[in-house]
This record gives C-alpha cells, sequence and structure tokens, in this order.
C-alpha cells in the first residue's frame, strides 16, 4: 500500500475545495446607475427634452396638455433641479441619478400624487425627493377645457429625469 505524507494530502483536499467552490453570489440582472444622454440635437423618442446644467428633463408622454403648455412645466422643472442639484453639489450631497415619473393632473390643474420609480440607492432617493418631486408638486397647470378632448382620461404627464454633476459638461447647455 503505497502511503502519502500528510501535507501531500492536505494540499490535495484544498485544492480539490477550491475547485468545488463556485464563485459567490451573482445577480439574475446586474444592477446600474449609469444614466445614458442623448446628444444636444436628438430628442429621440421624447416631445421634448430640456437640458441645464447638472440637469435634464425629458418629456414622454403629454396627455391632455398642448405643446405650449407642457413644454413651459418641463422648463419650469428643469430649471428647479438644475438650481437643486447646483445647492446640492456645494454642500457635498448631489449624487448621480435617474427617475421616472407619471404625474397625474386634476382638471383643475392642480398635480396629484406623482408615481415615481428612482434608480437604485438612499441617496438617490434623497436627491430625487427634494429635487424632483417636490418641484414636480408645485407645478400648476391651466384647468382642463370643457372639449379638452381627452375622452375622459386623466390629463398627466410622463417624464424622465436625470441628474448629476457630469450633467454639467452636456453639449448644449449653457
Amino acid at each position: 500500500m503505497m502511503r502519502v505524507r500528510p501535507s501531500v494530502l492536505s494540499l490535495l483536499t484544498l485544492l480539490a475545495m477550491g475547485a468545488a467552490c463556485n464563485g459567490g453570489p451573482k445577480d439574475a440582472t446586474e444592477h446600474t446607475t449609469d444614466v445614458k444622454v442623448a446628444d444636444a440635437g436628438e430628442t429621440g423618442s421624447y416631445g421634448y427634452v430640456a437640458r441645464r446644467p447638472r440637469a435634464v428633463v425629458a418629456l414622454a408622454e403629454a396627455r391632455g396638455f398642448d405643446d405650449p403648455t407642457s413644454r413651459a412645466a418641463i422648463d419650469r422643472l428643469a430649471n428647479a433641479l438644475s438650481a437643486c442639484a447646483g445647492d446640492l453639489a456645494k454642500q457635498g450631497k448631489l449624487v448621480e441619478g435617474a427617475a421616472r415619473l407619471l404625474v397625474p393632473v386634476d382638471n383643475g390643474g392642480i398635480v396629484g400624487n406623482p408615481q415615481v420609480v428612482f434608480s437604485p440607492g438612499p441617496a438617490v432617493a434623497a436627491n430625487g425627493l427634494l429635487c424632483v418631486v417636490a418641484p414636480v408638486r408645485m407645478l400648476t397647470f391651466p384647468p382642463a377645457a370643457a372639449d379638452a378632448g381627452t375622452g375622459g382620461a386623466q390629463r398627466a404627464l410622463a417624464l424622465e429625469v436625470a441628474w448629476g454633476e457630469e450633467l454639467g459638461n452636456v453639449a448644449g447647455v449653457p
């Protein structure tokens, strides 16, 4: 019978155990906080895009609003987001983030509770609540005309918003 030294046996045991281990837990989907911004001339599938230092607000859909009204609201939101992001940057609290919002507006022109999805991270949610949701809730719109033609559907805006220090260098941003 062949005799194996204890050190060789220990080494072989360690190698076998290492080969049997998997690479650790993996997510089926990788989480990312990457924010991609189109070139200054592109709006893609968006109806309107407002770019400001540290802020981009894109209108995905405006239900029950004419173009000038929805564009004015997007511009007001982009201005508010840019100012708020600038304040957070001065305090060292600005993080890169993004959000999708569905903003209901009643026939009297009052904004209801928006449905919001933020990119991952507690700091992103904190920035988004302060710099996106609060200004959205402050928006006002003209009352709906009796012949608005929405077919009984509630007026709403669908928005995609991104903010962060790197957005200050987007082409076309003053």
